[in-house]
C-alpha cells in the first residue's frame, strides 16, 4: 500500500492517481514480507494476513521491506493534528486526574470541574484558505491544509452555554473571541459555528437532545415533562389517569375522549 503525499490517502500499490484527490505523489508504506508465503503485510502486523504465520524473524535473518523514507501516517499527525497542548488542560482538584478544555465532570472521580476553565484564554491559528480554527502549533490547516505560515493568529475565552432540558442543566464549552462563539466538539476539539448541529470535522451530533422518558408500561418514548404516556396513558407521577380514550381506527393512537379528531393522523373520529 502507499500513501499520497498531498492528502494522506491509503492507496492500492499500483494505483496510479491518488483516489481522494488525484495526485501522483506518493510514499510507501512500511511493509514487511512474510518469511513463511511471501505476502507483504504492514509492518505493525504481528501475523501474516495470507498464512496466519508470525511475521517476525530471527535476528540472524533479515525481512524484505518495500523502499520508504518516512511513516506518513505519523508525520501527518504532526502536520495537521497537532499535539495536546498543556495550557488547554487542567488538572481535577479532586483526584488529580489530567482534564481537557471541554470537560464538565471528571470522568475519573466525577467530581464538577467545568469552572476550571471558565474564562481560560487560548489561541488558535486563523486559516487564511478556508477561515477555519486550528491550534496554534499546527503547521498546515485540518480542513484543507493549506500552509498556515502566514495564519493570524487569534486569542479565545472558553464560556460556556447553559441549556435546561426539564430537571437538567446541560453545559456546552465555547470558545468567543469576540466575533461570536463557537462550539468546540468534546470528540476531535474542531470549532463549530454555534448553531451547528454536526461537527464539520468528525460528524459527532453537537446538538444536546431534550430529556425523553420512556413508559415502564408499554416502551413508548415520550416528552421529558409529560406526565401521562401519549400512547397507554400510564402516569408517570403515579396519579389517578385521565378520562377515557378511544383508539383511532386508522393509526391506532390513542386520544382523549372529548377529542374530534386523532391528534397523530387527524382522522376525524367515527
Amino acid at each position: 500500500m502507499k500513501l499520497c503525499k498531498n492528502c494522506g490517502e491509503i492507496n492500492e500499490n499500483d494505483s496510479l492517481f491518488c483516489c481522494n484527490c488525484g495526485k501522483t505523489d506518493f510514499v510507501f508504506q512500511e511493509e514487511v514480507t512474510c518469511p513463511s508465503c511471501g505476502a507483504v503485510n504492514d509492518k505493525g502486523f504481528v501475523h501474516c494476513t495470507t498464512c496466519g504465520k508470525p511475521l517476525s524473524v530471527e535476528p540472524t535473518q533479515t525481512a524484505t521491506t518495500a523502499p520508504v523514507a518516512v511513516d506518513l501516517r505519523a508525520e501527518m499527525t504532526d502536520l495537521y493534528g497537532g499535539s495536546a497542548d498543556q495550557s488547554e488542560t487542567s488538572t481535577c482538584p479532586q483526584c488529580g486526574e489530567l482534564l481537557p478544555l471541554t470537560a464538565m465532570f471528571c470522568h475519573k472521580c466525577g467530581a464538577s470541574v467545568a469552572s476550571l476553565s471558565q474564562h481560560k484564554v487560548v489561541k488558535r491559528k486563523i486559516c487564511p484558505h478556508c477561515g477555519q480554527y486550528n491550534s496554534v502549533d499546527t503547521q498546515y490547516c485540518s480542513y484543507c491544509f493549506c500552509s498556515l505560515a502566514d495564519a493570524q493568529i487569534t486569542q479565545m475565552q472558553v464560556v460556556h452555554e447553559v441549556k435546561n432540558l426539564g430537571d437538567v442543566v446541560v453545559k456546552q464549552t465555547m470558545l468567543d473571541d469576540g466575533s461570536g462563539k463557537r462550539r468546540v466538539c468534546t470528540n476531535c476539539g474542531a470549532l463549530n459555528p454555534a448553531d451547528e448541529v454536526f461537527c464539520v470535522s468528525c460528524g459527532l451530533k453537537l446538538e444536546v437532545d431534550p430529556q425523553k422518558k420512556y413508559c415502564p408500561n408499554c416502551s413508548t418514548e415520550n416528552q421529558g415533562d409529560a406526565s401521562f404516556c401519549i400512547k397507554c396513558n400510564w402516569s408517570f407521577e403515579g396519579t389517578a389517569p385521565k378520562g377515557p380514550t378511544w383508539e383511532c381506527p386508522h393509526c391506532k393512537a390513542l386520544n382523549e375522549h372529548d377529542s374530534t379528531f386523532c391528534t397523530n393522523c387527524g382522522k376525524q373520529r367515527k
